[in-house]
C-alpha cells in the first residue's frame, strides 16, 4: 500500500485560512454555541477514529486532547466574534503538532479582517527580520532583526503568536512559512496588542512604537510574497550545462489532477531519455514546491534511473507494519475509495487492497481490537541483493521547507539509492497517516484525521530530512542554485 499511497495526500495543508474583509452577518451568530458545537465535534473525531488516543506507545496524546478541548469549551464561556471562534478552534488543532491533523474552511466561511503595524518580519537563518514593509516613517528598516516586543525575546514571541495556532514551531519548515504573520493579528483576540519592540539596526538598538491599522487580504498577501517569496514551480525534464534537472513540485496521484497529467508526461519523457540521464555527469532531482501526494511517482522516477536491481536492492525498510483504527467512519473512507476505484477503473492492486482493509477492519471491530494490523507491505526481513546501476554520475535531491507527506517518502527513497540532499531542511510527518475528510457542524468548515499509525518506520516522528550541503541563497533562484550544485 505504501506505494499505491491509497488516500496519503488526499487531503492537502492549508498554509494560510482565507480571509476576507469584515461582513455583516445576515443574523446574529451564537459563537459560544457555534464553537462548542465545532471543538466538541472535532474531538470526537479524534477521540473516535485517530490512531492516537488508544496508542500504548503515545501516552500523552490523550491528554493533550483533553486539555485542548478543555481550553476552548473555557474560551467558549466569552467568545462573542468569529476570529475568537475560529482561532480556538485552531489552537486546539495546533496542539497536536501533527501536520496531518487537519483544519480548513471553504469557501466564504471566514469573513474576518487583518491588521498589521506597516511591516512584516520573516525567518532568516535563526533570527526574524524585517523583510516587507510600507512606505513611511517611524518603522524599522529593511534588515532590522527584532530583539523583543514589551519585554518578550523574539524567539519566544514568534512561538507564543503564531506557533501556539499553527503547532510544530520546532520546525524550521514551520518558522520559515509562517514567519511572516507574526506581526499580523487576524482577528485573534488571544494575541494581546503589541505596543513597543525593539530591533537592532546597523549595529545598534533602537525601539519602535507599533501603529496597529487595517490591511486589505490582497495587500497583505503582497507584502507576504515580498517577505517570504514563493516562486511557481513547473514540472519538467531539461539538460542544462551538461548535466540534467528533473523538477517535480507535486506528487497528485488523482488521475484528474493537472500534476497527474504532468507526472504522466515526466516519467514518459525519462523512459525516451533513460540512456542519457544514466550516462549525465550530473542529474538534480528539484523537490521544491513540493507537499506530496503519491509514493508511486519517486518510486517509478527511481527505478527508470537507478534500474530495477539497484532499487530492489536498496531500497529502504519500510514500517515494520502499520495498524489502522478500525472505526465506522474510518471503514466508511475505505469503502468510498474501493467504490471509486471500481467505478474508474483503478489499479487491481489497490482494489484487492482496500478489499482486504475492509474485511480486516470489520473483523477487529467486530472482534473487539483496537486496531487491524496490516503487515502484508514489509519490506523487514527481505534477502540481502547484490546489484549494479547503470547511472554514471552524481544525484543530488534538492529540496525546500515545503517537503513534507510523499516528497518525504522520495527523500527517503533516493538517499538510500545514493542520492545527497541539497537546499533547506523539509518539513517532517508524524507516524500518523491516511487522512479522512470530515465536516464540523459549521457548513464549510473541514478537518482532516489520520486513521493509521506506523510501526518501525525508520524516519522517526516529526523528523525532518536534513540536507548534506545547506543553500543559504533565494531557493527560487535557478541559476544561483546550479552554480551552487556544480561547486558540491
Amino acid at each position: 500500500m505504501h506505494r499505491i499511497l491509497l488516500l496519503a495526500g488526499f487531503i492537502a495543508g492549508t498554509a494560510f485560512a482565507a480571509q476576507a474583509q469584515d461582513t455583516a452577518p445576515a443574523t446574529p451568530v451564537d459563537w459560544k454555541a457555534r464553537l462548542e458545537a465545532d471543538v466538541t465535534a472535532f474531538h470526537t473525531a479524534i477521540m473516535d477514529s485517530h490512531p492516537g488516543p488508544v496508542d500504548p506507545l503515545n501516552p500523552g496524546f490523550r491528554p493533550r486532547a483533553e486539555a485542548g478541548l478543555k481550553q476552548a469549551l473555557q474560551r467558549a464561556k466569552t467568545v462573542d466574534s468569529q476570529g475568537g471562534w475560529w482561532w480556538a478552534l485552531r489552537a486546539y488543532q495546533a496542539a497536536f503538532d501533527d501536520g496531518h491533523v487537519q483544519l480548513w474552511s471553504r469557501g466564504d466561511t471566514l469573513t474576518f479582517g487583518n491588521t498589521w503595524p506597516g511591516f512584516l518580519t520573516a525567518w532568516r537563518g535563526k533570527a526574524q527580520v524585517v523583510a516587507a514593509r510600507e512606505e513611511g516613517a517611524n518603522l524599522p528598516p529593511l534588515g532590522a532583526q527584532l530583539i523583543d516586543c514589551d519585554g518578550t525575546a523574539a524567539d519566544a514571541l514568534a512561538a507564543e503568536r503564531v506557533g501556539t495556532f499553527r503547532g510544530r514551531w520546532f520546525l524550521e519548515s514551520q518558522r520559515v512559512t509562517f514567519g511572516s504573520l507574526l506581526f499580523v493579528n487576524a482577528s485573534n483576540p488571544y494575541l494581546k496588542p503589541l505596543k513597543t519592540c525593539r530591533f537592532k539596526v546597523d549595529g545598534a538598538v533602537k525601539a519602535f512604537t507599533l501603529n496597529w491599522k487595517p490591511i486589505s487580504d490582497e495587500a497583505l498577501g503582497t507584502y507576504r510574497q515580498q517577505a517570504n517569496p514563493q516562486a511557481d514551480y513547473r514540472f519538467g525534464v531539461r539538460e542544462v550545462d551538461g548535466g540534467w534537472w528533473i523538477s517535480t513540485p507535486g506528487f497528485n496521484g488523482n488521475t484528474q489532477s493537472d500534476d497527474f497529467k504532468a507526472l504522466t508526461q515526466l516519467i514518459a519523457q525519462m523512459q525516451s531519455d533513460q540512456a542519457r540521464l544514466q550516462a549525465a555527469p550530473r542529474v538534480v532531482l528539484d523537490l521544491r514546491g513540493n507537499g506530496g501526494g503519491s509514493s508511486r511517482w519517486s518510486y517509478e522516477m527511481a527505478r527508470l534511473l537507478w534500474g530495477e536491481d539497484w532499487l530492489k536492492a536498496h531500497e529502504p525498510k519500510g514500517a515494520d507494519a502499520t495498524e489502522w483504527r478500525p472505526s465506522e467512519a474510518n471503514i466508511a473512507a475505505i469503502e468510498a475509495f474501493l467504490k471509486d476505484q471500481r467505478d474508474n477503473n483503478g489499479s487491481p492492486e489497490a482494489i484487492a487492497w482496500a478489499g482486504r482493509a475492509i474485511a480486516g477492519m470489520k473483523g477487529a471491530r467486530a472482534g473487539g481490537l483496537t486496531y487491524w494490523r496490516d503487515a502484508d507491505d514489509e519490506t523487514a526481513g527481505r534477502p540481502a541483493m547484490t546489484a549494479t546501476t547503470p547511472l554514471k554520475g552524481r544525484v543530488f535531491v534538492l529540496t525546500d521547507t515545503k517537503c513534507g507527506s510523499a516528497c518525504l517518502d522520495a527523500v527517503d527513497l533516493w538517499k538510500a539509492l545514493g542520492a545527497v540532499q541539497v537546499g533547506r531542511e523539509t518539513s517532517a510527518d508524524t507516524l500518523y497517516m491516511e487522512l479522512r475528510e470530515q465536516a464540523l457542524t459549521t457548513p464549510g468548515v473541514f478537518i482532516a484525521i489520520p486513521m493509521k499509525v506506523y510501526r518501525g518506520r525508520p524516519r522517526g516522528n516529526n523528523e525532518p530530512q536534513r540536507p548534506a550541503h545547506v543553500f543559504e541563497g533565494d531557493m527560487s533562484d535557478d541559476a544561483a542554485l546550479l552554480t551552487w550544485i556544480k561547486g558540491l
